[in-house]
């Protein structure tokens, strides 16, 4: 089976939507947990982890942290955090009872909070001693500048500060002690809207930025135009999705070496099992067939050409591909609408991607009246999918499985959908990235 058949294709049995389990008899609904995540960003714009936790499916429903831990593991977050940042909230009951150990990894980083303990700063800090002791990071949100609070930011290895808690003048200064104080200390600022913020606290000295901030448009690149290779690329997929003749794909590539040495590239990719080499571009085409390649053209969207944001184009991948795989799987919609739903996740970051308006990109290219009138108007048969993955994302739970309900969706399945695409996008990432 080829790469893109494997991870981006859609050989009919792998279009249907993800097997799920069931949930366990007898569990009250409410009380299902419901995994969300929110992306964390380097300086490098690359999405280097996330913060996760738990959510009870009403959130007026308290979600005992046992349940949460166990609604991490199985989503295998421990894994995730083996290779890359997982920040996790955490009581320090937890750390009494050891209730954080199955959570454990290389990558973990466990948060807590200062305004919701009213220890003595002298236990308070015994407590975090003996969390990092079982091997634990820690991350400590509600930090104080006080003399006698140093003990606490002594143990820690990041500080979490929000912006919109305090004044910008407030916020410099704090970030120009903390810096001055403790140099080792990781500065990780939250709630960040645009790109002009996220490059404000940058210049302040952050490490880490997390807010909706990833998938706006950056006002910076009001004027950017887009690549040769980007623009081939739209060409192709419009001759795609018209089901134009092979010399006619021909000929578009051949306009752009670059383009065509990636077509070589992933015809020769070894999980398509070629005993001898392509060559060619006309053997390319039937190795990969035409649906594989319509996918994995879409993905290669956000990697072709010499971006200046290429971190950050990277990062917007891995949200769109989660996007895109959630809302292929989220129903039991007939398989050539779920196809179109995948489309809709990728291309709902194209004009972020891109930095051009959406309604510009969305008259360069040949969709169907159903694409078209969501990523322009968030309307028709596909608006609600979309609404309903990005409040998701956002962390509207409960709005979300209002609005599952009101599609007549499965709500319990969709408690294991989205980690599920998670995973699912994960695998994809590393094995098309291994494919370039």
């Amino acid at each position: 089976m080829s790469l893109f058949k494997r991870w981006l294709g859609a050989a009919p049995q792998s279009a249907a939507p993800v097997a799920l389990a069931a949930p366990v008899p007898l569990r009250p609904l409410d009380a299902i947990p419901v995994v969300v995540r929110a992306e964390i960003i380097d300086q490098r714009h690359r999405l280097c982890g996330y913060r996760f936790h738990a959510v009870a499916r009403q959130h007026g429903t308290p979600l005992a942290e046992s349940a949460m831990v166990a609604a991490l593991q199985e989503a295998r977050v421990p894994e995730f955090a083996a290779q890359r940042l997982a920040l996790i909230p955490l009581s320090l009951d937890a750390v009494t009872f050891g209730r954080h150990l199955p959570l454990l990894a290389p990558h973990t980083l466990f948060l807590l909070d200062r305004r919701h303990s009213e220890l003595p700063v002298e236990q308070l800090a015994g407590r975090m001693a003996a969390l990092r002791a079982s091997g634990a990071q820690l991350a400590l949100r509600g930090v104080s500048l006080a003399p006698e609070e140093a003990p606490l930011l002594a143990q820690c290895d990041m500080v979490l500060l929000y912006l919109n808690e305090h004044s910008l003048p407030a916020f410099q200064a704090l970030i120009k002690q903390l810096r001055q104080r403790y140099s080792a200390l990781k500065l990780c600022v939250d709630g960040l809207e645009s790109w002009n913020e996220q490059r404000m606290c940058l210049s302040w000295g952050c490490d880490y930025f997390m807010g909706p901030f990833l998938t706006t448009r950056d006002e910076a690149d009001s004027s950017a135009k887009v690549d040769q290779s980007r623009m081939t690329s739209i060409e192709l997929l419009n001759l795609l999705r018209t089901e134009a003749e092979l010399p006619a794909l021909l000929d578009v590539v051949k306009r752009d070496p670059g383009m065509t040495y990636q077509l070589l590239q992933w015809a020769n990719a070894p999980a398509n099992g070629l005993g001898t080499q392509v060559t060619s571009l006309q053997q390319a085409f039937l190795v990969l067939g035409r649906n594989q390649l319509y996918r994995a053209l879409t993905v290669s969207m956000f990697r072709l050409g010499a971006s200046k944001h290429q971190e950050r184009d990277e990062s917007l991948l891995e949200v769109a591909l989660t996007r895109a795989r959630f809302l292929e799987t989220c129903s039991h919609l007939p398989a050539a609408q779920r196809d179109e739903l995948f489309l809709v996740g990728m291309l709902s970051l194209f004009d972020v991607l891109l930095g051009v308006p959406m309604a510009q990109l969305v008259g360069s290219m040949q969709l169907s009246p159903e694409v078209r009138e969501v990523l322009l108007e968030n309307r028709g048969p596909y608006g609600p999918y979309l609404m309903l993955a990005l409040l998701f994302e956002r962390d509207k739970v409960e709005r979300a499985l209002e609005l599952a309900g009101r599609m007549g969706l499965d709500v319990d399945r969709l408690t294991q959908v989205g980690p599920a695409a998670f995973l699912w996008a994960q695998e994809a990432l590393h094995y098309t990235a291994a494919a370039n």
